[in-house]
C-alpha cells in the first residue's frame, strides 16, 4: 500500500510560489539634482532618488528585498501582496537614472526610467493592470510615476545609443593619429632604393 505524500515541504525543502500572469511596463519620473547629491550613492541624509516611489512604504506591500546600485544610480526592488480577490501579486522594479537633456533655469534634473515586473497567480490580476496602466501607477505612486509606452522606451534608448555613437566617434577623431614605427619607415626606404637600383 503506498503512503500518501505529504503537501508539507520537508525540512529544508523551498517553498516555491507560483505565479504564472505576468505583465511588464515602463514608468518614469524626474527629480531634482545631480551628481553625488541626487544618487544612490548618498548614504546619509535626504536624497530625492526614490522620491517618485516614496509613496510605496504607506501601500499594502510586503517588501520581500532591495537593492541599491550606489555606485551606478541604480536599484533594484522586490515587492509581495496579497489581492482583494484572494490572489497573491510579486512586484519588481529595476530603475536607471540619467542626467535629463532639458535644463530648468539652471537646475539640473535627473530621469529615472523604471521598469516594473508584476506577476500574479491569476491573469485576471494582470488584465485588470494592463487595462489602466497609468491608472494602476497612479495608485501605487500617488501620480509620482508616468506611464512610458513600448515604442517611446525603443525610441529613447535608439536615442541613447545615437548619442553614445557620436561621443565615441568624436572621441577617436580627436586623437592623434597613430605613429608609425621607425621599422616600416625604413623597410619602405630599402623597398624604393632597390626599385631605383633596378632601373
Amino acid at each position: 500500500m503506498k503512503q500518501k505524500r505529504s503537501s508539507r515541504p520537508e525540512l529544508g525543502e523551498p517553498v516555491i510560489l507560483s505565479l504564472p500572469a505576468v505583465v511588464e511596463y515602463t514608468g518614469t519620473y524626474i527629480y531634482e539634482g545631480s551628481g553625488f547629491q541626487a544618487t544612490a550613492a548618498q548614504q546619509y541624509g535626504s536624497s530625492p532618488f526614490l522620491g517618485g516611489l516614496k509613496s510605496l512604504s504607506s501601500k499594502p506591500f510586503h517588501k520581500v528585498c532591495s537593492h541599491i546600485i550606489r555606485t551606478v544610480a541604480g536599484f533594484q526592488l522586490c515587492y509581495a501582496a496579497k489581492t482583494w480577490y484572494g490572489g497573491f501579486l510579486g512586484m519588481m522594479i529595476f530603475g536607471a537614472s540619467e542626467m535629463s537633456r532639458n535644463v530648468d533655469l539652471g537646475d539640473e534634473t535627473t530621469t529615472m526610467i523604471c521598469k516594473f515586473v508584476v506577476r500574479a497567480s491569476d491573469a485576471s490580476i494582470t488584465k485588470e493592470i494592463e487595462a489602466d496602466l497609468q491608472g494602476w501607477l497612479d495608485d501605487l505612486a500617488d501620480g509620482g510615476v508616468e506611464y512610458m509606452p513600448e515604442d517611446e522606451v525603443k525610441e529613447a534608448a535608439a536615442e541613447r545609443l545615437r548619442i553614445s555613437l557620436e561621443r565615441i566617434a568624436l572621441f577617436k577623431a580627436a586623437q592623434p593619429p597613430p605613429k608609425t614605427p621607425k621599422s616600416d619607415d625604413e623597410e619602405e626606404e630599402k623597398e624604393d632604393d632597390e626599385n631605383k637600383n633596378e632601373k
